[in-house]
């Protein structure tokens, strides 16, 4: 039997204009603007949004319910910032959001102790240990159909039985982190483990990393490889560098790797310059290493789901033939 080879591409949702600063007393939220960007990526080709998670913005859940009605098959990747909830609660928003998306609904799970402004104050040593309990209870309560207890150091629960299961017969969870505790926890419960970006000798220890930790749980198969990288494309090699330097003139083109990896312009990723013939290798090259979802996005969001679609994203399918047939891979 041939073995499974998934491409997918995900953008990223930005509830306004993110270009311009915000006036004082604003509400940063602009649902035309949300409702364009959602549907410029279904139209692109990407498979799904991230709805991604800031203090004191607006909820991700909400939003993610809103685009659910402005598109038809996009997926909604919901980023989840532990220890401000119960996960039994979060597990009956997800499901319900789940069910008014018709099963597009994924978990992005962020867990760095989260600010104290919400009334997170838990010991930095503690975050793994939480983690781990929140995503078992989070799994339990979606597919337990009896009363259960749970009895851990963070959560403790006694007979919950949610009325409202899971649309999907899984709903994907993200995990990210670079430490040990991180991969541990992405081997027992992740379907995708999210990289930032970095060069191909680093994307592949990562994974060495998290793929043993899976094999100790005995999912070595079970777990998937994400990467977050931003792109900036020209029709010529120099004018992809001239427009990059322009997006961002206080980066430095010191750190080239791999040919068009740019790396230290960001504080959370690297990013790719170049033709999209060459930026479309660059990912290839990653999807040999086992890469299979790619968080792609720019520095305007409704222009670079416009233009990624347009002229990335083929480009990339192009070079990155799927040993099955899309009908063969679970949806979102």
């Amino acid at each position: 039997m041939l073995s499974v080879s998934r491409l997918e591409f995900i953008g990223v949702l930005a509830a306004r204009d993110i270009r311009e600063p915000l006036p004082p007393g604003a509400v940063p939220l602009d649902k035309a603007y949300l409702g364009a960007c959602a549907r410029a990526l279904e139209h692109g080709g990407f498979d799904a949004a991230l709805i991604g998670w800031q203090e004191a913005a607006p909820d991700g859940l909400q939003v993610a319910a809103h685009v659910a009605q402005q598109t038809r098959r996009l997926g909604l990747l919901v980023a989840h910032r532990l220890g401000l909830q119960a996960p039994t609660e979060a597990a009956r928003q997800f499901a319900t959001l789940d069910h008014f998306s018709e099963g597009r609904a994924a978990l992005r799970l962020f867990d760095d102790g989260g600010p104290q402004s919400d009334g997170d104050s838990l010991e930095r040593g503690d975050w793994p240990a939480r983690s781990d309990e929140y995503l078992a209870l989070l799994r339990r309560a979606w597919s337990s159909t009896r009363p259960f207890d749970f009895d851990g150091r963070q959560y403790r629960v006694k007979g919950h039985l949610a009325a409202l299961h899971l649309l999907q017969a899984r709903l994907p969870i993200h995990c990210g982190g670079a430490s040990t505790a991180a991969a541990r926890l992405a081997g027992r419960h992740a379907d995708v483990y999210a990289m930032a970006g970095e060069p191909l000798a680093t994307v592949a220890v990562r994974i060495g990393m998290v793929r043993a930790a899976a094999a100790r749980e005995g999912r070595a198969a079970a777990v998937r490889f994400g990467l977050s990288l931003r792109v900036v494309l020209g029709t010529s090699e120099a004018e992809a560098w001239s427009r990059a330097g322009r997006l961002m003139p206080f980066a430095s083109r010191g750190q080239v790797f791999d040919d068009c990896l740019w790396c230290g312009l960001d504080g959370d990723s690297a990013t790719l310059v170049g033709t999209p013939a060459q930026v479309a290798e660059a990912f290839a090259a990653y999807h040999r290493l086992g890469v299979e979802s790619f968080l792609v996005r720019g520095f305007d969001p409704l222009a670079d789901a416009i233009e990624f679609g347009r002229e990335l994203l083929p480009r990339v399918r192009e070079r990155i033939p799927l040993r099955l047939p899309i009908e063969a891979f679970a949806p979102f």
